[in-house]
Parts: structure tokens; C-alpha cells; sequence
């Protein structure tokens, strides 16, 4: 033997608990790592969904193309309009409605007055949309309007023909 091979220390094995944690930490890393990227892979297959979630324009809402609608929609979000907003203001209004409907005493300029605002900002959101509407219906050559108003004409017929309730 030689005399570096005799005085060669015998190599510390690592404790047990600084392995465990090392074990755990990778771990950790790994489970860190697989959250980001499910997130990231997650977030391009089902992106969050659109503030506008679409225009509604009554009946015209159906006689318009599925491309169509995405237009108005885009044309809502270009000007910064939230809808979701809009209803969470007209949803605070019927919730103060219904809390003065059940009020005793009865305070009829107070239920005036919010019936009131629900009709401005029910009429501000149909105005929206009715110059949404003209200004994509501006867009369309003349065979694209008379398609819309093909579905327009076929929506009306089937809702006059759809059995009522009295």
C-alpha cells in the first residue's frame, strides 16, 4: 500500500435528515415548477374570459353572426364600456328597490326615484347598443344585411308562432 492510500481519510457519509431535506426540497421545486407551467399551459388553453362578455341587443342579438357578435363585442371593449360593471350598478339598484318596496313607512319618492335611475341606465345601455348595432350593420356588404335580415324576419316569425302563456 502506499502511503497516501493509509492516511486517506474515510469519506463522511451525508446524515440522514440533510438527505430527507434535500429530498423534500426537491420535491417542492418540482411541485413549484409543475403549478407554473399547468398555469401557463392552462391559461393559453381557456384564456380568461372577455369583460364584455357579449352585446345584447334583444332580438337583433340572434340575427346576427356568431363573427358578428365577436365584432360588437370587440367594439364594446375598444371603447372601454363594462357591462359587467353596468349590471353590478343596475343589481345595487334593484337591491335598494326591493329594500324600499319592503320599508315601513312607505316612502313612494324614494321608489320613484329608483325606479328612476334602473330606466336611465337601462335606456343609456340600449342606446349603446342600438349605435353598436347601426355601426356594424354600416359595415356589411348588402348580401350580409339581407342575410341578417333573413334571421331577423325568422327569429320574429318563430317567436309570433311560439305557444304564449296567459
Amino acid at each position: 500500500m502506499t502511503q497516501e492510500t493509509t492516511n486517506a481519510k474515510p469519506a463522511k457519509s451525508t446524515p440522514t435528515w440533510v438527505r430527507v431535506l434535500l429530498g423534500v426540497s426537491l420535491t417542492l421545486n418540482l411541485l413549484v415548477a409543475g403549478v407554473v407551467v399547468g398555469g401557463i399551459l392552462g391559461h393559453e388553453r381557456h384564456p380568461p374570459r372577455p369583460e364584455v362578455e357579449e352585446v345584447n341587443l334583444g332580438p337583433f342579438t340572434g340575427a346576427f353572426s356568431r363573427n358578428d357578435r365577436e365584432a360588437l363585442r370587440r367594439a364594446a371593449e375598444a371603447e372601454g364600456l363594462s357591462f359587467r360593471a353596468m349590471r353590478r350598478d343596475a343589481r345595487e339598484d334593484l337591491d335598494a328597490l326591493i329594500g324600499a318596496l319592503e320599508a315601513d313607512p312607505w316612502d313612494r319618492s324614494a321608489v320613484e326615484a329608483m325606479i328612476g335611475r334602473y330606466r336611465e341606465r337601462t335606456l343609456g345601455r340600449i342606446g349603446i347598443g342600438e349605435r353598436l348595432m347601426i355601426e356594424r350593420l354600416d359595415q356589411m356588404q348588402p348580401e350580409e344585411r339581407r342575410a341578417f335580415a333573413e334571421r331577423l324576419r325568422e327569429g320574429f316569425d318563430h317567436s309570433r308562432m311560439a305557444p304564449r302563456d296567459r
